[in-house]
């Protein structure tokens, strides 16, 4: 169990240094940062753990020692990341979904019609900032007026096309 508290704690130091850089400024290519930010952070906390017991002495046993025992830790970071990382799509870019949740919680007890959201729900709320996020994001670029997947778009998307190919899903999002 000495693979826990190490995977823990680099997930929880992930978290403080991605609030502390993201409030300070915000980088362009959010995803690729947390990327590289998720790496970091796991270099980091795999040369601070080689390091620790030495001092820590006796008081050392929470620590990974055994090969075994870093790549455990190493898979508990790295599956808490990437469930962080998809928690953190649904926040960073509000989803249709949950646009239209917040709309109809702001509306209180009253609620929405659905002519009062359609009159809401355009393609400045729901399609443009998407673009934007996709263009600054280096997933597709705009040219001449069509948007056009670039090679990093292209490797973003072949993993879920494989996957829906493999479940047998149809095409959509």
């Amino acid at each position: 169990m000495r693979f826990v508290a190490p995977g823990l704690l680099a997930f929880a130091l992930l978290i403080v240094a991605h609030v502390v850089i993201w409030r300070a400024r915000r980088p362009a290519g959010e995803y690729a940062a947390l990327a590289v930010l998720g790496a970091g952070v796991l270099a980091v906390a795999l040369a601070t753990f080689r390091v620790i017991p030495v001092p820590l002495g006796s008081a050392s046993g929470w620590l990974p020692q055994s090969p075994l025992e870093h790549i455990t830790a190493i898979g508990l970071y790295a599956a808490l990341f990437l469930s962080y990382v998809t928690t953190y799509s649904a926040v960073q870019a509000d989803s249709p979904t949950m646009t239209i949740l917040l709309l109809i919680e702001r509306a209180g007890a009253v609620g929405c019609t659905r002519a009062e959201l359609r009159a809401r729900l355009d393609d400045r709320v729901l399609v443009l900032p998407r673009l934007d996020d996709l263009v600054s994001g280096k997933l597709v670029r705009l040219d001449q007026g069509r948007y056009v997947v670039t090679a990093r778009g292209t490797l973003m998307i072949a993993p879920h096309i494989r996957f829906r190919r493999w479940l047998r899903m149809e095409k959509g999002g």
